[in-house]
C-alpha cells in the first residue's frame, strides 16, 4: 500500500491524501478529508487530474507508477514526490 499526503495552496491551504493499493487494485484521493476520487487501478501506472480550491483554484496532476514515489504537480509544476 502506498500512502502520501501533500499540502497545496498559498493562502487557501488544502491537504491532499492519496492511498494506492496495488494488491487490492484501487486508488483513493481525499481533499481535506473528503473522498473525491475512488477508482479501480488495473494498470501499473495512473495519472489523475483534479481542481481544488474556491478563491484560490489549483489544477493538480497526481502520477502513480509502480515501484516509484507518488508525484504531485500543481498548476503545471512538480511540487512534491512522496
Amino acid at each position: 500500500m502506498v500512502k502520501a499526503r501533500f499540502e497545496v495552496g498559498e493562502n487557501e491551504k488544502h491537504i491532499i491524501a492519496v492511498n494506492a493499493n496495488p494488491l487490492l487494485k484501487y486508488i483513493r484521493v481525499e481533499v481535506d478529508g473528503e473522498r473525491v476520487i475512488n477508482v479501480a487501478n488495473l494498470t501499473p501506472s495512473r495519472e489523475l487530474e483534479l481542481d481544488v480550491g474556491n478563491a484560490e483554484t489549483h489544477h493538480l496532476v497526481i502520477k502513480i507508477r509502480a515501484f516509484s514515489p507518488i508525484k504531485l504537480s500543481e498548476d503545471g509544476r512538480e511540487i512534491q514526490q512522496i
